[in-house]
């Protein structure tokens, strides 16, 4: 058995909700069926979202594409990475030490997360720049430099979690190891560390970004109302409120922004606590990890739920799958038809 797994002597698994155990299959039941279900919607999900934006050209007119895009690939490979622990809560043999694979599994799923939220960063950004200066937007913001932006958030993100190593534990992923949740401390300087690199700057770029985005297309909607009411007083004619045009778009990207911080909060919160040494709990250290992880998931269904352009791609993929799958059948019975019409002359 592996050792990550045996919790006392009696070799019963090591189960973070001791009410998941039974005795007839020797495995932590719920700890299993949670990690097991987020792995499968994460990687079918962000599978069914790198498709779309391949399929559908109009979604990568938008910059915010890139960094969406960047963010569909992390959130796979989060899904790939939650594959570690379930087989090893499964019993499945690991050829590395307990303690280098919790490390490396921590740090792997770490990274993944910083690329998510340096990104969320970006679009604030990007969005911000579109709508403060239309006119330069477009010399400013360019493909090249878009993709130099991508390759330094995952290189950041790569250097900021590389001290967990040997500072300590970067957060909760890797506590479905005993080793993990028992060994692996976390250190008040390196949680400082991160929350001045990571955490406080990303939050206040998303903050300051939106609330200025929301008040210019406020101030933009007011202004577009007045000329219309304007001349339509003098032609005679009711004229309707418009809505600023960069809105819409905005508050797609801004529900992705506040579920992830919405979801990432319970977990910042015990990381603080933890650390701190003020509140310690395994059980919640679970609870709010994955809970966390599960915005992996969310960001496809926000992303095709409020995006029209989206859906359009999704049932252009849906449709072409479709197709593909009936092309065959269709053969099938037009042969059968003409095996059938060859034989008694007889037409359908």
């Amino acid at each position: 058995m592996n050792s990550s797994l045996v919790g006392n002597q009696s070799g019963r698994p090591f189960c973070l909700l001791a009410i998941s155990y039974l005795e007839t299959i020797n495995f932590c039941l719920l700890e299993v069926v949670i990690i097991v279900f987020l792995m499968v919607l994460i990687i079918s999900g962000n599978i069914i979202v790198i498709f779309v934006f391949h399929c559908a050209p109009l979604l990568n007119h938008h910059t915010t594409s890139y960094f969406i895009q960047t963010m569909a690939y992390a959130d796979l490979l989060v899904g790939v990475s939650c594959l570690v622990p379930s087989l090893s809560l499964l019993h499945y043999p690991i050829v590395l030490s307990e303690s280098l694979v919790c490390q490396i599994f921590g740090y792997v799923v770490s990274v993944l997360k910083s690329v998510s939220m340096a990104s969320l960063a970006c679009i604030s950004i990007d969005r911000y720049i579109a709508i403060t200066k239309p006119l330069t937007y477009n010399t400013l913001v360019t493909p090249w430099r878009l993709r130099i932006c991508i390759l330094t958030i995952w290189l950041y993100s790569c250097l900021v979690f590389l001290p967990s190593f040997h500072w300590g534990k970067p957060g909760y992923h890797g506590d479905v190891f005993q080793w993990c949740a028992s060994s692996w401390n976390t250190d008040p300087y390196f949680t400082l560390f991160i929350v001045v690199m990571l955490y406080a700057p990303a939050a206040f770029i998303v903050c300051f970004t939106y609330f200025n985005i929301f008040r210019i297309c406020q101030q933009h909607t007011k202004e577009i109302n007045e000329r219309r009411v304007r001349f339509s007083s003098q032609d005679g004619e009711a004229g309707e409120a418009q809505p600023c045009p960069d809105k819409r778009y905005a508050m797609v990207l801004f529900r992705i922004t506040s579920v992830f911080y919405i979801l990432w909060l319970p977990y910042i919160i015990y990381f603080l606590l933890e650390s701190s040494n003020v509140y310690s709990n395994r059980v919640a250290s679970f609870l709010t990890t994955w809970l966390a992880i599960s915005n992996s998931f969310c960001n496809c269904v926000i992303y095709s739920l409020s995006n029209s352009v989206f859906q359009k791609g999704l049932k252009r993929l849906s449709g072409a799958i479709c197709a593909s799958c009936a092309r065959p059948r269709v053969a099938k019975d037009s042969s059968t038809s003409r095996s059938k019409r060859s034989s008694n002359g007889c037409h359908v």
